[in-house]
């Protein structure tokens, strides 16, 4: 029973870190799929934790019951092998994209909180990256162990110095009638997807369903509230918060250095986290179809990352957030029909 839940904590802290990349832990993710919708985006939240639970165990629980070396395993499974093959390379692109999305964060957490040059921040992300990733999933499962429960007392602490109980303004509401309905949709869907690269390895590896199904829905209700924290602390700053790059740490300028300093500190190794699972997950998948080392697939994902980072972590996230979001849809649709179905034989 210890060994169950042990195991289960261990996998609620790797889906949280996994999900808490660049735009969670920094804000501006928030910002775009739920706050700016107002108390609408309250009900988003509540939908997307809902979907997480459920998402995050039909993943890793399907995964154990056909024994998945990879989430194109997966894919192969809930689309069939034509379909699932497409499917895998659009999964690809948008780990790619994400990546890159994560790597221009970097560099704006060096530039905004350490006064640092972009570029360094990058280099020095590209480097420590390099050295975990090559490590596999137990490097994951300890990054995200350490830092997880650190996030959580930080995003409590920016909740405290908000204080937005006290705030008496009423909410702003959508300017868009159903863009709060199926941006949480769309949210879920493109980090459920993202997850997959290290939620399948973890399915395959575990000695039974039953950590699985707790570490589901403990990382699910985890996310959610963190979501919730980030919503009440946001919502009562709107809407000019929500022009920061790094809304979650404009929050609590006005504590001095310290304290910033240090959540800076924290979301910049959320955001490493996220990376490092995306980089291993785009690995594995690499290394499977073409037999080339580990190492030297790190190398390429982490050059072709950087190249497009250029562009800038505001934008990149902007763009390219929503719209993987539509296009991955369809995975959780694959999944609550396979639920339907009925339970897979390995």
């Amino acid at each position: 029973m210890q060994r169950s839940w042990k195991a289960a904590l261990q996998i609620a802290f790797t889906y949280i870190g996994t999900v808490v990349g660049a735009g969670f832990a920094s804000g501006k993710e928030i910002v775009e799929f739920f706050v700016q919708y107002g108390s609408q985006g309250l009900v988003g939240i509540l939908l997307a934790t809902g979907l997480f639970i459920w998402g995050g165990i039909r993943v890793m629980v399907l995964s154990y019951r056909i024994q998945a070396d990879s989430y194109q395993d997966l894919s192969t499974y809930l689309f069939g092998r034509p379909v699932g093959t497409i499917f895998n390379m659009l999964l690809l692109t948008v780990l790619f994209g994400t990546t890159s999305v994560m790597l221009a964060a970097t560099g704006a957490v060096f530039l905004e909180s350490f006064q640092l040059s972009p570029q360094l921040g990058i280099w020095v992300s590209m480097i420590l990256i390099f050295l975990v990733a090559r490590k596999g999933l137990f490097a994951i499962h300890s990054v995200n162990s350490l830092f997880v429960p650190l996030l959580i007392g930080f995003t409590l602490l920016v909740f405290l110095y908000s204080r937005p109980w006290l705030d008496d303004e009423p909410l702003i509401e959508a300017v868009k009638p159903w863009a709060w309905l199926s941006s949480p949709l769309y949210y879920v869907a493109l980090n459920i997807s993202l997850t997959q690269a290290v939620l399948v390895p973890i399915g395959r590896h575990s000695f039974s369903e039953r950590p699985l199904i707790w570490g589901g829905i403990l990382g699910g209700l985890g996310i959610g509230i963190l979501l919730l924290l980030a919503y009440a602390s946001m919502s009562v700053r709107m809407p000019a918060i929500g022009h920061a790059e790094m809304p979650m740490i404009a929050l609590l300028q006005g504590l001095g250095k310290g304290i910033p300093f240090f959540f800076s500190i924290l979301v910049y190794t959320e955001i490493f986290s996220t990376l490092v699972a995306n980089v291993f997950g785009l690995s594995e998948q690499i290394k499977k179809a073409t037999g080339l080392r580990r190492y030297t697939i790190v190398a390429g994902i982490l050059l072709v990352g950087y190249a497009i980072s250029f562009i800038g972590f505001g934008p990149l996230l902007r763009l390219l957030y929503p719209m993987f979001g539509q296009l991955v849809i369809l995975f959780l649709l694959m999944l609550f029909i396979q639920q339907i179905r009925g339970k897979p034989t390995s």
